[in-house]
């Protein structure tokens, strides 16, 4: 993958996000998190190699290399078996329910919302997928403005 200022910027600074989220609740709110991020990725009907690879770096940093590259193919694989068996849009609802229910759904949305600006910006499709589980989750749209704005703060 070619040089990515979201992913370095993402190095910098996963250990800061990493303790956003209590240490009680980080698995729920990782595996949501992967999710709202697969989710986005999947939007537009693919999942480009971009975008997994951004997935798969950004899924590496934020779990701090408690997943290993094949565990993070698995976790992917899982997802991708979730949204073809419920559908991208049902999980979404779910995901977001699962994030309310962590009391964790920014950290959830900001995973989202890297992987999208990771691979070129916040298109139409993720922007829905993003407001899609935020609306799930109970986050207004404007604190979710504040999200995607802070995810293209690592774009800068």
């Amino acid at each position: 993958m070619a040089e990515n200022r979201v992913l370095k910027e993402l190095e910098k600074r996963s250990a800061e996000l990493h303790a956003e989220i209590p240490s009680a609740k980080q698995s729920e709110v990782f595996a949501a998190a992967v999710e709202a991020g697969y989710l986005t990725a999947i939007a537009d009907g693919t999942l480009d190699d971009t975008e997994r690879a951004a997935l798969t770096r950004a899924i590496e940093l934020l779990s701090r290399g408690a997943v290993i590259e094949w565990e993070t193919e698995a976790l992917l694989e899982e997802c991708a078996a979730r949204a073809k068996d419920k559908g991208a849009k049902a999980r979404a609802e779910e995901v977001g329910k699962a994030l309310k229910e962590s009391g964790q759904a920014e950290a959830g949305l900001l995973v989202g919302a890297i992987v999208a600006c990771a691979t070129g910006g916040v298109d139409k499709t993720e922007a829905d997928t993003l407001k899609q589980v935020a609306k799930a989750a109970g986050v207004a749209s404007d604190k979710l403005r504040a999200i995607v704005k802070r995810a293209a703060g690592f774009a800068a």
